[in-house]
């Protein structure tokens, strides 16, 4: 998945060859006719294509922000009926695929995951679909039911719900400050056709799309884009969201008690940073294996506990997300964890502490659908060659290149004072 860069230690290099990488075989990029930039990491060895089309966008569309508009659009695309006489969604389905639309502040992906040598008709069918977009009535209708569904199940979820609140706890305006899910349809069942309409004409242009494809992929997969305007447009800029003066505290409900402790990060442009922060993540908050992870398996096994680094174009954002009677025990492990992490880890520590981070990256990274999804994030956040699946090797030469003194620099800088929610179960 990712070659090791020069420097790093004889360990790494051997946890790295544990992986057959995709990335071992060129990544191709091409501009394509109607403008759109193509990345495909092809790897035989594997059973399945991911097919990826990611377009930057608001989630909550160019005017008064609707919450969900995105994901309603994208959704709506997939679920018309074209000249084939089938919607995209089941055509994928057909093939034995699956089909699915993830949503995020700034930008939206279209994926397809399917049988090796099935790339070229759903990378075909997508396109089309998408760089001309048709929306039916039963397709405008599909969207809308999604939409119910999406909002049920996010009422359910700490995760997305503490995620969704200490975003906009941290973002004063534009769409970070807003749910990519809607807490309901209200909004969403008063938008016209047209209203729909004409966010996917401008959100999904071929000229603001980065097709992401990974996997057992055919001979040429450009010769398979079909559809396309020309418009004269370049592709969007990435969308921008602006911050609160300062961290802050808020409160809310949910339906169970929960903490969430947000810190902004640095942006993009400042890879090292970045990628300090994601080793910051790893050693501390990853599941199963990070300090405070374990913390809160062993002692609170009924809990739930995530933590992450969100790469984003400016500034990223570290999110602890917990959940549980014990919330706020762990919290505090938490916060204790990243005040200690700003004192430099003894050498040993740090040392075994990068090799595992890298030796997650390759896992993370290895799937073709990971892979299509890392070269797509990237891209649309502004920086395609610090993608970890890159096979240049940017993102691994960075992490090889961190030092404790280094990380624990960046933790005094970032990892202060945490933004935090507080949401108490209803009926308290």
């Amino acid at each position: 998945m990712i070659r090791a860069g020069a420097g790093l230690t004889a360990m790494l290099c051997a946890s790295l060859f544990l992986f057959e990488s995709p990335a071992d075989a060129t990544v191709e990029r091409t501009v394509l006719p109607f403008g759109s930039t193509l990345i495909a990491a092809p790897n035989p060895n594997v059973a399945t294509a991911t097919v990826e089309l990611w377009f930057r966008a608001p989630s909550t569309g160019y005017g008064h922000p609707v919450a969900g508009l995105a994901r309603y659009a994208a959704l709506a695309v997939a679920a018309s009926k074209g000249a084939s006489g089938s919607t995209l969604s089941q055509s994928v389905k057909d093939l034995g695929g699956t089909f699915s639309i993830s949503v995020y502040p700034d930008a939206l992906a279209v994926a397809a995951s399917v049988p090796a040598t099935a790339d070229a008709a759903v990378l075909r069918s997508m396109t089309a679909a998408y760089f001309t977009p048709q929306l039916t009535n039963d397709g405008l209708r599909a969207g809308l039911r999604d939409a119910v569904v999406a909002a049920t199940q996010k009422s359910f979820d700490p995760q997305v719900t503490l995620r969704d609140a200490i975003f906009a706890a941290i973002f004063s305006e534009g769409p970070a400050h807003y749910p990519t899910l809607p807490e309901n349809i209200v909004a969403l069942s008063t938008l016209s056709a047209q209203d729909v309409r004409a966010f996917a004409s401008r959100a999904f242009r071929s000229s603001n799309a980065v097709v992401s494809l990974a996997g057992n992929l055919s001979a040429n997969p450009a010769s398979a884009v079909r559809g396309g305007r020309v418009d004269g447009q370049p592709a969007a800029a990435p969308v921008e969201s602006l911050l609160f003066g300062a961290p802050q505290s808020v409160r809310g409900s949910f339906g169970e008690d929960a903490i969430g402790l947000g810190w902004r990060g640095p942006p993009i442009s400042d890879a090292r940073a970045c990628t300090a922060m994601d080793f910051l993540s790893d050693y501390l908050f990853r599941d199963e294996t990070g300090v405070v992870a374990r913390v809160a398996a062993a002692r609170y096994p009924d809990a739930y506990f995530s933590g992450q680094y969100i790469t984003l174009h400016d500034p990223g954002v570290m999110l602890v997300a917990i959940a549980g009677k014990n919330d706020v025990s762990i919290s505090t492990a938490a916060l204790e964890s990243v005040v200690r992490a700003q004192t430099p880890l003894e050498p040993s520590v740090f040392a075994a502490a990068r090799t595992a981070f890298i030796y997650h990256i390759l896992a993370d990274t290895e799937s073709p659908a990971d892979a299509a999804d890392n070269f797509g994030w990237y891209a649309v956040e502004g920086d395609p060659a610090y993608a970890p699946s890159d096979d240049a090797g940017k993102y691994v030469q960075l992490a090889g290149s961190l030092d404790p003194q280094y990380v624990a620099q960046i933790a005094k800088r970032y990892l202060v004072t945490p933004t935090v929610v507080t949401l108490t179960a209803s009926g308290k």
